[in-house]
């Protein structure tokens, strides 16, 4: 059963008196009633009327709990009734009542409790939703609670080892954020698109982009999954903002040999920290004991400074960052895929490095090439992983290699940009090849689940396309068809008709015809044809005939502006 209450504002007006009209809530009976009486007071007469702005639908069923819904006119709330009603009469009855009390910061909440521990990006997702909390005014979650207390968290998940909230607040705030604290079911396309108005402000647009993946992803579920029904997904409408931000850095010549100095150079001074805290552990151990800090950084100072040559003369060279710009230049990986290869999934002597979980979330196996093979042979195994770097450390040191290296502001070059070089340098290498290489072949090689992300190298393979074309259509064998046609001799050219049929001409079998360059000697003998008998033109014809491999021409006209001959090529019989 539904029944409307009207809520609507009262308003209060005297004639000709626009400046004594006040409008009142509709329950402000009190403050309604001293205000009349104020104005009576001073010999006025003031007139009540009821707006038609706001009305409440309630339904009671016993099979549901009570549901609430607003409208804004009468004719709306009753509408509203006659179809809740007739909802209820087919047994089609959809409770909006969870929607209206669920706010989307609900809904964040429950997603990063029950959802995000499933996937790997847990921590990032953790962040954002944490600042939109804090945005709105709202508690921010502690990830490792809710990470501890998932049932099933990702494995990735797991084992990672989350950082402490510092209370520093790296991103700008956002005034726009609030709007998650209204109900879901009031949430409308506008309010993201005030949202996506501001952050791109702020940020870059791909970014506003990921931030309303996860929007809408929450949206979906919230709707699918928990079944908290609203009339309309508020994401629906909703547009995007638009972006190119495809990175097509090559890279140019001396830039690889560069880089691998810089990072030959970055490998030698790690080595050599490496083997000065070696050398300096008996000295840290004296440095605990000491009773004071500033006794202690002096112990470790004296330290360093007498075994920093030793250091320098006794270190072993390991070169770690050489091979990993190596790695990732003939392999075309990922960073993360790279930093997480252990030891166990690769297979040396097969030439192939398993990668049993990659961004797409699928398995897939790394060819080897074997200058690369022996690269990798050189690296210590003091870990079960064959790179041992950390991401913020590759990240310290691919900076310091790129300013070594000279590659800084318009010449930067990223870790991602090797990927894109690895599979540009099979595509053209596919070129060379015999067969070459196609897109299946690339996607095999880099890993993309969608061969849309290999389009923008689809270039790089149209020169071994078409030597496949050339052998599948036989071109330049013996079995082709040589087609009829006219050469036409512009005037002024700087080659004779004999040239042009000399250059046309296969080599003869037998003795070839006699041939007069002249046009004169071309229309007397046309002419003298013409007049001999049939049988003649006929022996004539078939002597022709039987020079299968030997072009005839004809004047077709004299005294004209250009020297047009006709050029009959027969077929080739194989």
């Amino acid at each position: 059963m539904a029944s409307i209450e009207n809520r609507s504002r009262i308003r209060v007006t005297v004639r000709n008196r626009d400046d004594l009209t006040r409008t009142f809530s509709h329950n402000a009976d009190q403050a309604i009633q001293r205000y009349v009486q104020t104005l009576q007071s001073e010999g006025l007469k003031p007139r009540l009327a009821s707006l038609d702005d706001h009305y409440v639908v309630r339904t009671r069923s016993v099979a549901h709990k009570n549901q609430f819904l607003t409208a804004h006119s009468e004719a709306e709330a009753i509408a509203i009734k006659q179809r809740i009603e007739s909802e209820q009469r087919q047994g089609l009855f959809i409770d909006y009542a969870k929607g209206h009390k669920t706010t989307l910061a609900d809904l964040l909440i429950r997603y990063l409790r029950d959802e995000a521990p499933r996937d790997k990006s847990f921590e990032v997702l953790g962040y954002k939703i944490n600042a939109w909390l804090e945005d709105a005014g709202l508690p921010r979650q502690d990830l490792a609670d809710i990470r501890d207390a998932h049932p099933n968290p990702c494995p990735t998940v797991a084992a990672m080892k989350i950082r402490r909230s510092t209370g520093t607040r790296v991103g700008q705030p956002s005034e726009t954020s609030k709007f998650i604290r209204k109900p879901f079911a009031a949430i409308v396309p506008d309010d993201f698109a005030d949202y996506i108005e501001e952050r791109c402000q702020v940020v870059e647009p791909s970014t506003v982009d990921r931030e309303i993946d996860i929007f809408s992803a929450v949206c979906h579920i919230a709707i699918d999954t928990w079944r908290i029904h609203v009339a309309k997904n508020p994401m629906d409408g909703v547009r995007r903002p638009r972006y190119y931000n495809e990175r097509d850095r090559r890279l140019k010549d001396g830039e690889e040999a560069r880089l691998l100095a810089a990072a030959r150079e970055e490998d030698r001074a790690q080595s050599i920290a490496l083997r000065l805290e070696q050398l300096m552990a008996a000295a840290r151990e004296d440095a605990n004991s000491a009773t004071t800090v500033y006794r202690r950084k002096q112990v470790i100072k004296d330290a360093r400074q007498r075994y920093q040559a030793e250091a320098e003369e006794t270190y072993e060279h390991v070169p770690m960052l050489e091979t990993f710009i190596h790695f990732q230049l003939m392999t075309g990986a990922r960073r993360s895929e790279t930093l997480t290869l252990t030891w166990s999934n690769v297979n040396l002597d097969g030439q192939a490095a398993f990668l049993p979980e990659t961004k797409n979330g699928r398995p897939r196996t790394l060819p080897l090439r074997s200058d690369l093979v022996e690269l990798v042979r050189r690296l210590p195994r003091t870990s079960e992983l064959v790179f041992p770097i950390g991401v913020d450390g590759l990240r310290k040191a691919w900076q310091r290699i790129c300013i070594a290296a000279g590659l800084t502001g318009g010449d930067e070059v990223r870790i991602h940009d090797l990927r894109h070089e690895a599979i540009s340098r099979v595509a053209e290498a596919g070129s060379r090849t015999p067969g070459g290489f196609s897109l299946v072949d690339l996607q095999h090689f880099s890993g993309h689940r969608d061969t849309r992300m290999l389009l923008r190298y689809a270039h790089l393979c149209a020169g071994s396309f078409a030597k496949r074309l050339d052998e599948a259509f036989q071109v330049n064998s013996p079995d082709s068809t040589l087609h009829r046609g006219r050469l036409r001799l512009k005037q002024g050219a700087s080659v004779s008709l004999k040239e042009v049929l000399d250059d046309h001409a296969p080599a003869p079998s037998t003795a070839p015809l006699a041939y007069d360059a002249t046009p004169s000697a071309q229309v007397a003998k046309a002419t003298n044809a013409m007049q001999s008998s049939t049988s003649s033109r006929e022996s004539l014809d078939a002597g022709t005939r039987q020079q299968t491999e030997e072009p005839v021409s004809s004047p077709t006209s004299t005294g004209s502006t250009g020297n047009v001959i006709r050029v009959d090529f027969a077929r080739r019989v194989a």
